[in-house]
């Protein structure tokens, strides 16, 4: 059966590390609930509920979106709190909880609904499509972008979206995304951005962020960036892959040299040059020991987490200045 998940309407951090859109976050009461539904029955949809409180105009007590989750993990920040990735989210022309009859579309009578206490609870399948029907959404396939002229048929370039960069005087907990304009992120920003809130990739950012500061450089990150230093001279940029699976090295190594390119050229005015680095959480395996070298020969240095420090592993990796002893 699909999940409702109470959304409550913040830009701030606050009790709670919610990024509308991107992740969701809940006290452990839940879990339980999450996990039946997620991973034992395998039904990832999920409508988003807004209370009533603080809500922005026209979405006071609605549904107003739908999508897919991810599976449950532990906020290593927050004991007893758990994250779950909002996947393929999709907005909802915003559905009140009552239709024009005055009967609640989740339990199909004109009772009041007692939501107290359930922030993430079950609806029937059958209500759930009601809902999506009522806010005039008739698909769950993600919706496609046009990536070429509709008319010609010729390549339409365009400038891809950048956010401003803030210092990092500590990791932040959760993604650290900030939202812009009122304006969910897009498929790739929230695929990038739900990493974030694992335990080993903030463990990770934290070891080299202490490492920089403690030689006298500074850091700092955005929606997209995990991590631009400046020591001295040099310039570094830094994007850290969770590897809680090792046998999923591969793919975080072509994904994190696809993140460095891609922030490359994106913030090519920022970055001014900036030598890319690519962190583990923990050191690759030996059947995979070719990674190394496939990032040197990318002109990429590489380092990984090994029993809590930090350690290079190519010689790129051996020339990072926040890796020698201080």
């Amino acid at each position: 059966m699909p999940l409702i998940l109470t959304q409550h309407y913040s830009r701030d951090l606050n009790r709670y590390l919610d990024r509308e859109w991107v992740i969701y976050h809940f006290p452990s009461q839940y879990v339980a609930l999450v996990r039946r539904v997620v991973l034992e029955a395998g039904d990832r949809r999920f409508l988003y509920q807004r209370p009533s409180h603080g809500a922005p105009k026209g979405e006071s007590a609605t549904y107003f979106g739908y999508g897919l989750l991810g599976e449950p993990y532990e906020d290593p920040s927050t004991a007893g709190h758990f994250f779950v990735d909002i996947i393929d989210p999709q907005p909802l022309r915003p559905v009140p909880l009552r239709d024009s009859s005055g009967v609640y579309y989740e339990s199909g009578e004109a009772k009041p609904l007692m939501l107290r206490g359930r922030s993430i609870r079950y609806i029937d399948p059958m209500r759930y499509f009601a809902i999506l029907a009522a806010g005039q959404a008739y698909s769950l396939a993600p919706q496609g972008r046009e990536l070429y002229a509709a008319d010609s048929g010729d390549f339409s370039p365009a400038s891809a979206p950048t956010d401003a960069f803030r210092e990092m005087s500590f990791v932040p907990p959760g993604t650290g995304y900030i939202p812009r304009d009122n304006q969910p992120p897009d498929r790739h920003e929230s695929a990038a951005l739900h990493e974030r809130a694992r335990k080993d990739h903030q463990e990770t950012l934290e070891l080299l962020r202490r490492s920089v500061e403690r030689l006298g450089g500074s850091c700092f990150y955005n929606n997209n960036v995990d991590l631009y230093a400046k020591l001295g001279e040099r310039r570094f940029l830094i994007e850290a892959k969770s590897l809680t699976n090792p046998t999923s090295a591969v793919n975080r190594m072509r994904y994190g040299m696809g993140q460095l390119m891609d922030y490359g050229v994106r913030y090519r005015a920022e970055l001014a040059g900036a030598e890319p680095v690519l962190a583990f959480g923990a050191p690759v395996a030996p059947d995979v020991s070719w990674i190394p070298t496939i990032l040197q020969e990318n002109g990429i240095a590489f380092v990984s987490v090994r029993q809590g420090a930090l350690a290079a592993g190519n010689p790129l990796g051996n020339g990072l200045p926040f890796l020698q002893p201080s």
